[in-house]
């Protein structure tokens, strides 16, 4: 039984002070599953006699127990999160959009991805990936790099992964690259952003948005897992050629 529904069961032999008790811990169970039962008494201006009997009247051997479980439950909070938002990318996965993608990559004979800051290292790793199948996949972080391949090349196929979309050096690479006739492939979360719209296929992947203290930490694993679909359906295309060469 978890701290919210012991609440509910108890709920009607609270004293007031105990309601105040329970209504801090509610609302600020990280700090509680941490904190000194000392400290938190004086913070509430009560005793830690008074907290630990409202410990034992939730069904608690004391004070411990009650920040041990509350750890328990953060982390499960923490699990159920993670596997939800992994379980809501598997269903992003477009078989339909990955093909017209693998259509594009089989067409064009150079493929140039691109990215900026944090998902330059997802960048990085995925067009390791493909490159061990054709020489064909390259990375751009640079803009005047992509600006020199989308001027003086013939046509191929740009790559931008963005989680927001909205990045104005990424919009007006994707813009070029249209001006001069290339295919445009965007890679964002599952948002409407400006990239989506320029591109001509757009991939989605799904996660939520998390900031610590001044630093965007939001979790870049969903862009790897909808770009190792993508390597995986391209490698399949590369097998069925082999197939009908064979035969």
């Amino acid at each position: 039984m978890n701290f919210e529904q012991r609440v509910i069961n108890s709920r009607h032999g609270f004293t007031e002070l105990e309601e105040d008790i329970v209504a801090w811990i509610l609302k600020n169970k990280e700090e509680a599953a941490s904190i000194k039962i000392v400290t938190l008494a004086t913070q509430l201006y009560t005793a830690p006699n008074t907290i630990m009997r409202l410990c034992r009247k939730l069904g608690y051997d004391g004070f411990t127990e009650l920040k041990v479980e509350l750890k328990h439950e953060l982390q499960e909070q923490v699990e159920n999160e993670t596997k939800r938002i992994f379980l809501r990318n598997f269903e992003l996965i477009d078989a339909q959009r990955e093909l017209e993608v693998v259509k594009l990559f089989q067409r064009y004979p150079k493929v140039n991805f691109f990215a900026l800051e944090q998902a330059v290292v997802i960048a990085k790793a995925c067009t390791e990936h493909f490159y061990t199948l054709s020489d064909k996949f390259r990375l751009y972080q640079y803009e005047n790099e992509l600006v020199n391949q989308i001027e003086n090349n013939q046509k191929s196929c740009f790559f931008f992964i963005s989680l927001s979309g909205e990045s104005t050096t990424v919009h007006k690479l994707a813009r070029l690259a249209k001006e001069y006739g290339h295919k445009v492939v965007s890679l964002t979360n599952l948002t409407e952003n400006t990239l989506s719209d320029i591109a001509d296929v757009n991939l989605y992947c799904y996660t939520t948005r998390e900031v610590y203290g001044h630093y965007d930490v939001t979790d870049k694993t969903p862009l790897m897992l909808i770009m190792h679909s993508l390597y995986r359906a391209y490698l399949e295309s590369l097998n069925q050629e082999l197939i009908k060469a064979d035969v």
